[in-house]
């Protein structure tokens, strides 16, 4: 019979031969989730960077960098009229789309072409915000991971039919230095859909994430 530390052990080499399959998996899925962005015309357009928690001190996360990083170069790229930053205190007192304002002034974007959105505590409140904000611009692009992005597309559609084709997806797909938090990521995104589809958009509701 195996003992405990054999068991462990075995535990430990299954945990690694799993890892790099895990890695793949979501590797591939990021890319698949990966927009084609560029083929829609710049100018009268609006960035928008979907939440995450901020640092306990009020600092940005490496998940809120990355996000503002990847939005501030759209807005460049795209030369929209602004950065739209949704998020609310989720986590905890900070309140994640100041936070992730103070950053991109930090990397250059004029106070000016920042739109703070406070309250949003999650991707679907994300973009209910942006039925008004339509009427200013044809088109919105949505930052963060690719296969969260594309969810949160996916959610302004069906909150609104309208919205489906002028919000974009502009995801990225995280760097592999990242994988720390973009493998749980791609996991949590891949549970979400299902949730979605079994709960939410079975009988074609939009009353729910």
């Amino acid at each position: 019979p195996h003992t405990p530390h054999h068991q462990m052990k075995n535990r430990w080499i299954g945990a690694l031969l799993t890892l790099p399959i895990a890695a793949l998996a979501s590797e591939a899925a990021y890319r698949i989730a990966e927009p084609s962005a560029h083929s829609y015309p710049s100018g009268n357009c609006l960035v928008l960077a979907l939440g995450a928690p901020s640092r306990a001190d009020g600092t940005a996360s490496a998940l809120q960098r990355f996000r503002v990083e990847a939005a501030v170069d759209t807005l460049r790229q795209r030369r929209c009229r602004g950065l739209l930053l949704s998020g609310g205190a989720v986590r905890n007192e900070r309140i994640e789309a100041v936070t992730m304002a103070n950053l991109a002034k930090t990397l250059g974007v004029p106070a000016d072409q920042l739109v703070i959105e406070p309250t949003a505590r999650n991707t679907w409140q994300n973009v209910g915000c942006l039925h008004s904000r339509l009427l200013k611009v044809e088109r919105v692009f949505v930052v963060s991971d690719s296969l969260h992005a594309q969810r949160a597309v996916r959610y302004a559609c069906r909150q609104d039919a309208r919205l489906c084709g002028r919000v974009v997806n502009a995801g990225v797909v995280p760097p592999i230095d990242q994988l720390w938090w973009s493998l749980p990521a791609a996991a949590w995104q891949g549970a979400a859909f299902l949730r979605d589809r079994l709960q939410f958009e079975r009988n074609a509701s939009a009353n729910g994430p």
